[in-house]
């Protein structure tokens, strides 16, 4: 977990406005920071230290100071491909995958994505020629914004960064904070700014001289190539070699455990290699037992030998932390796994863990959510309805939008299903059920689920690693044939039964449950008064504070259940007042 930031053929940016951007992100990385200055090209680094610390600081160069790069991310397969390049002549004055990607840009140039497996964001520039690249992953693990900025680009980890330069303003994108009010996330390659914008997963922008960059794909998604459904030995050995690669770290590290299918998985594999004293893991518990899933996590820990820890959750603790969530995740989210993902990096982070492996990935890539479940259990699948499924998914329709929006942002901003109609256009000639894999993959994942684990964990200055989206398993479960990923009613069909060779099936066959919070129960009590307090403070721009007070209303009474868009309604109100509103007063002043 690392955080970049730079600007690229600006007109007049300087080192100490990188540095600042750094500084609004120094959380990410509190080892070590720096920024160098490449004539065309400015850039700066904060450090978490997780391989090699010593000799780790970046920006780095080769050896001959000709290239240079900042980079956030792990790129896993770094030892295999650093004995290659040994093998050539190039020599390394680290033990960091950081230096690898020098080397191999020296060598290969761009074409030295398509080799990497891990997890990256990262800016390479190369002084003699003149040239280089910014790149992101092919899933949107790591993060990394762009924006237009003085006649060049900026980029970085989190927007606040670029938001932090001289000029940049905080204006709100209407169209992606409508989307919101929908989706319950702004799908990405738009944000809610005005101006910034998602490098999209999977591609990079080519830099050369003073020419405008060039944004280039080199991976794509196999959703329409030959189906294939691998024998579970298969399954398992490219597990356990993501599982080796990922245990390349010189700290502590641990593990999240919900006791679901895809963290009881990683466990497991986890066990089998690892190279510490004892694996410790992280579990959630509420004080509302019907919503809490501890007694799995302690079935799983106690089946592997696994010691747990409890991270523990209540309705007092929501309002204290409620403004630091919204401000790290930097749009609204709806959702409020948020919170849990930030309780349990602090558990980590309280533990002194730096790593922390995860059961991220595969609910997207094998139709696992519970919605989908239901949806597809009681459809037929080749009558697949758009606008019956964006219903399903759709968190305030548009008689909810109509009632609690204000009028002229309501009517000026164009219709959310036409942007899910515009995501899915793609993949229409595919099975219904792989093209909502398709828009879960390639949207809900880097848009909202995967921002999550990023950007939670850097607030705490801990990385997640996940096994289940290391690229080659990920190909894996979307080349399944559609009846390996949904059959009977079930999601992750091929994941679950290859779980239930390793657990008790019960266990893996369980209902499907999300981790969520019983926050619908707490805003009729509990936390009534803090979600009348945020939704009364609306200054009628966006939300029309009347309406959504009258909502609450409706839901506290149990006339109606209310709870996602109220979800939506707070965060979104939490989001003006603490990213857009405030901080651009404090920039101002």
């Amino acid at each position: 977990m690392c955080g970049i930031a730079g600007v690229i053929n600006t007109q007049n940016a300087t080192a100490p406005q990188v540095a600042a951007m750094i500084d609004t992100i120094r959380y990410r990385g509190r080892d070590e920071s720096g920024v160098k200055e490449l004539g065309r090209a400015i850039i700066g680094h904060a450090r978490l230290a997780v391989v090699d610390p010593e000799n780790g600081k970046q920006p780095m160069s080769n050896t001959d100071g000709t290239v240079w790069v900042t980079f956030n991310g792990e790129i896993y397969n770094y030892v295999e491909l650093r004995e290659e390049l040994k093998a050539k002549g190039y020599t390394f004055k680290s033990r960091c995958d950081t230096e690898v990607l020098v080397h191999l840009w020296r060598e290969e140039g761009e074409a030295m994505l398509p080799r990497l497996i891990g997890m990256f964001a990262f800016f390479v520039w190369d002084t003699k020629n003149n040239r280089g690249m910014l790149a992101r992953d092919r899933q949107g693990i790591k993060p990394c914004f762009i924006a237009d900025y003085q006649g060049g680009l900026a980029f970085a980890s989190e927007m606040k960064a670029i938001l932090s330069l001289p000029g940049m303003k905080r204006e709100v994108n209407a169209a992606g904070l409508k989307d919101v009010f929908a989706f319950n996330y702004c799908p990405p390659p738009q944000t809610c700014f005005q101006g910034i914008n998602h490098l999209e997963p999977g591609t990079y922008l080519l830099f050369e001289g003073d020419k405008k960059p060039v944004k280039k794909r080199y991976w794509q998604w196999p959703f329409a190539v030959e189906k294939q459904t691998p024998s579970f030995a298969e399954f398992e050995a490219l597990i356990d070699d993501a599982v080796r690669m990922q245990m390349r770290f010189d700290v502590d590290g641990g593990l999240y455990l919900s006791g679901g299918v895809d963290s009881s998985v990683v466990a497991h594999h986890l066990k089998k290699q690892w190279n510490q004293p004892h694996l410790e893991a992280f579990g959630l518990n509420f004080p509302n037992q019907e919503y809490s899933e501890f007694r799995f996590s302690e079935e799983v820990a106690k089946l592997l030998g696994i010691e747990l820890h409890e991270a523990r959750i209540g309705p007092d603790m929501i309002p204290d932390i409620a403004e630091k969530v919204v401000q790290h995740a930097e749009q609204p989210h709806g959702d409020f796994s948020f919170f849990l993902f930030y309780l349990l990096a602090s558990r980590a982070n309280k533990q002194k863990k730096i790593v922390v492996f995860t059961g991220d990935g595969p609910d997207e890539a094998l139709a696992g959510f519970r919605h989908n479940e239901q949806y597809f259990h009681n459809q037929p699948r080749m009558n697949f309805s758009l606008s019956s499924y964006f219903d399903v998914i759709c968190y305030m329709d548009a008689a909810m939008r109509k009632r609690l929006l204000n009028h002229d942002f309501e009517r000026s901003t164009p219709d959310p299903v036409d942007r899910f109609a515009e995501i899915l256009d793609p993949w229409r000639e595919l099975e219904p059920v792989d093209q909502i894999v398709a828009y879960e993959c390639t949207s809900l994942m880097p848009g909202n689920n995967l921002v999550k684990g990023d950007r939670m964990g850097a607030c705490w200055s801990t990385e997640g690693r996940a096994p289940l989206i290391d690229h080659r398993i990920s190909e894996l479960f979307v080349r399944l044939p559609v009846n390996q990923k949904f059959k009977d009613g079930i999601g992750k069909y091929y994941l679950k039964n290859y779980a239930a060779t390793k657990f008790p099936r019960p266990l893996i066959f369980k209902e499907k449950t999300m981790p969520t919070l019983p926050i619908g129960e707490w805003m009729k009590t509990t936390l009534y008064d803090w979600a009348r307090s945020t939704l009364a403070r609306a200054d009628g721009s966006y939300i029309n504070s009347g309406a959504a007070l009258a909502l609450l209303e409706e839901h506290k009474s149990g006339a109606k259940n209310h709870t996602r868009a109220l979800r939506t309604l707070l965060m979104t109100q939490l989001w003006l007042e603490n990213c857009v509103k405030s901080s651009a007063t404090a920039q101002a002043a």
